[in-house]
């Protein structure tokens, strides 16, 4: 989908009518879902459905919004739901914890970006994005993930803070020297 336009454009008649009613949908089908779940014809409790539901109800809205109006923003924004939500079930479903799957939260807004790079071939206005955060997310992964203490974590982290401070330097003198002519 590389028809995508430099600005947004606004949504017709018809097409605002599709997002609005796709988000009518969605939110009746969480609802369903959470009114089976409390009729116990779902064996989950609300309590426990109810935040990754929704949050993966609004994240699914606003994918639905992308794909209609092909906009990237809204794209980029269901990412910043879809992924908490699935953290949500992999942590209810699953023997993971938050202890375990925190640097998904810290990868949001990577992930966001890669999907929407992959979406719109904007390749470098989001690789920036994919550095700044999948980068330590990989990091604090290798401790979450056993593999490494924060004896370790931390350095690294430390390092990869200095890289990125050694690359705006020298992109902010790339800079500046072009515009000195």
């Amino acid at each position: 989908m590389n028809d995508m336009p430099e600005e947004i454009a606004e949504l017709t008649p018809k097409r605002r009518l599709a997002c609005n009613i796709s988000a009518a949908a969605v939110v009746l089908v969480a609802g369903l879902f959470l009114l089976l779940c409390g009729a116990d014809v779902i064996a989950i409790k609300v309590s426990r459905a109810a935040a990754g539901t929704l949050l993966f109800a609004v994240g699914l809205i606003f994918l639905l919004n992308a794909l209609i109006g092909r906009n990237s923003v809204s794209l980029w924004i269901s990412f910043c739901f879809s992924v908490p939500a699935l953290v949500e079930l992999l942590v209810k479903t699953d023997a993971a914890g938050y202890s375990e799957l925190y640097p998904l939260y810290i990868a949001v807004p990577a992930v966001a970006s890669l999907f929407t790079m992959l979406f719109t071939h904007a390749w470098f206005s989001h690789l920036p994005v994919i550095a700044l955060f999948g980068v330590p997310a990989g990091i604090f992964a290798l401790h979450s993930g056993g593999a490494a203490g924060w004896s370790v974590v931390i350095p690294v982290l430390v390092i990869y803070a200095g890289l990125l401070m050694f690359v705006l330097a020298i992109k902010l003198a790339k800079k500046d020297k072009n515009d000195e002519f």
